[in-house]
């Protein structure tokens, strides 16, 4: 069946998108704008043609360019979100410039630098704010905006039109994504608190357990450790380049956090057990407040651990059960249990909403987990 069978021609003023950059993030975009949002017709371009070809395989884009080509594939582009390094938006700023875009945006995490560099009349700073430590068109999805939030920042230079900026807006709602206007300073400083600092502390986690590893310590790791340090597992360059971006809002944080650790310490020194337990009930205290409806920064999932009995079809039953009702699955690990009786089978969902889900329909269905 053809998939531009009853799409709109347009929304608003937008009907054709194009998109700089087929990651995780640009092709889940793609997917999103495509799927969800039904877009008249989707330009993209990527360094890397498999991506390229991949998504035109996929009815994902309608036409795919590489840069050598030139920038003409986004002349007349309503929209272009450019899903690149900042060093790679200044580097094709004259170009882009030169061409007929609606609106320019961009997806980084920080938007102060961006900013700055960035003083086109038509330039719109965006950060849908959904990720994941996978990269690459194809670890993209068409869910991965659903319920998170979408920055857009709004400078002084801009002179788009308020109803074409709604119509953006209108656009990244149908995504499933929730905009908000923020300034780029206050952006930089809440994103660097409650996601750039938590990736610093889950990698210094993790290199502090390598260093103490005698060989039994990763053993003992592979439960909740692994779990609170997950995103350590990011890309290290993306990672290097976005705190080093960040560093004017993340060193004067980090300083803080280390200020809390320094605090904690003398408390343990000192053996004041009053002071620790309310170090640790005002953090359960904030952390319970957390809204638990949305998505944040940070990639959301949940965990939820199976029992399984050692026969065939086992695993099967439990993915076709979850699958029939949608649950996601984002990853799947086997643990040994009891010898010779079965395993543990560790899943990663989307969120806690669908671990509630999956932990209702697997005990409904007789199967122990927790």
């Amino acid at each position: 069946m053809d998939i531009a069978e009853n799409r709109p021609k347009n929304i608003g003023s937008i009907s054709r998108v194009g998109i700089l950059g087929l990651g995780l993030i640009g092709g889940s975009l793609a997917k999103a704008l495509r799927f969800k949002a039904h877009v008249g017709k989707i330009v993209a371009m990527d360094t890397d043609p498999v991506s390229g070809e991949l998504a035109l395989s996929e009815g994902v884009i309608d036409e795919f360019s590489m840069p050598a080509e030139g920038y003409s594939i986004f002349n007349g582009c309503d929209i272009v979100i450019l899903c690149t390094p900042l060093p790679v938006i200044v580097h094709l700023l004259p170009e882009l410039s030169r061409l007929d875009i609606g609106i320019l945006t961009d997806v980084g995490s920080v938007k102060t630098p961006v900013m700055d560099a960035v003083s086109l009349p038509n330039f719109i700073g965006g950060h849908p704010m959904a990720g994941s430590e996978r990269q690459g068109y194809a670890c993209s999805i068409t869910s991965l905006f659903e319920n998170a939030l979408y920055v857009l920042c709004v400078g002084d230079a801009c002179t788009v039109p308020a109803s074409r900026l709604r119509d953006f807006e209108e656009l990244i709602q149908i995504m499933g994504a929730a905009p908000i206007r923020m300034s780029a300073h206050d952006h930089d400083q809440r994103v660097a608190t409650i996601s750039h600092l938590p990736h610093v502390a889950a990698s210094a986690l993790s290199l502090l357990a390598a260093r103490l590893d005698d060989g039994q310590l990763a053993a003992l790791a592979a439960g909740g450790f692994r779990d609170i340090t997950r995103i350590a597992s990011s890309d290290s360059a993306l990672w290097a380049g976005i705190t080093q971006a960040s560093s004017p809002v993340l060193v004067p944080v980090l300083t803080m956090y280390i200020d809390i650790l320094k605090q904690v310490k003398k408390e343990l020194e000192k053996g004041d057990s009053r002071s620790v337990e309310a170090f640790f009930a005002q953090g359960a205290f904030y952390r319970n407040s957390l809204p638990t409806g949305g998505r944040g920064a940070l990639d959301t999932t949940a965990s939820l651990t199976v029992y399984l009995e050692d026969k065939p079809g086992s695993l099967g039953a439990i993915t076709t059960l979850l699958g029939q009702k949608n649950i996601n699955i984002r990853n799947i690990n086997i643990r040994n249990y009891r010898t010779y009786e079965g395993g543990q089978l560790h899943l990663l969902l989307g969120d806690s909403a669908q671990a509630v889900e999956a932990y209702s329909l697997l005990k409904g269905a007789g199967y122990e987990c927790d």
